[in-house]
């Protein structure tokens, strides 16, 4: 090719990170982000690439009741009420996000129990086009073909035939 035509070639568009993209639809319904990707500081969702171009997304729920869970597993008391809120926010929060995502299309989520989530971009495939439905006429195409009684007694008429 020539230099001449180096200005009219284009790459194609790169797609954002997927990192980057999930993070900015969860903000935008409202989920915050965490501040810090450690986990013992962490508060609200942690995105973290992993392997294939795939993300990992956690939701954390605040330092307060991580602690008091932890000290009621401490204490031995399993079902205790913070465990159990802790274990039941996260489970709840993880199904959410994942329900948000994949709405939001070309994402697959996978749910990993009480883990986190999952979240890989499908591949872009294209829908072939419909054709357009054969509609029925309107009411103003069926009139106008209509014949009348009055046609040619019109003023309209009669100026477009150029009798005066």
């Amino acid at each position: 090719m020539t230099d001449e035509t180096a200005p009219l070639r284009r790459k194609p568009p790169r797609p954002k990170p997927l990192a980057e993209e999930v993070r900015r639809v969860l903000a935008s319904i409202g989920l915050p982000g965490s501040d810090t990707a450690e986990r013992d500081r962490a508060h609200g969702v942690v995105v973290t690439d992993v392997e294939d171009g795939a993300v990992f997304v956690e939701w954390f729920t605040s330092r307060t009741l991580r602690e008091t869970a932890a000290t009621e597993q401490r204490e031995a008391i399993v079902q205790g009420p913070a465990a159990l809120l802790h274990r039941a926010g996260r489970g709840h929060m993880h199904h959410a996000i994942a329900a948000v995502l994949s709405e939001h299309g070309n994402l697959k989520t996978d749910v990993l129990a009480d883990q986190g989530v999952v979240v890989k971009r499908l591949p872009d495939i294209p829908m072939p086009e419909q054709a357009p439905p054969d509609l029925p006429p309107t009411a103003d195409e069926v009139l106008s073909e209509a014949p009348t009684p009055m046609r040619g007694f019109l003023i309209s008429e009669d100026n477009e035939e150029g009798d005066r």
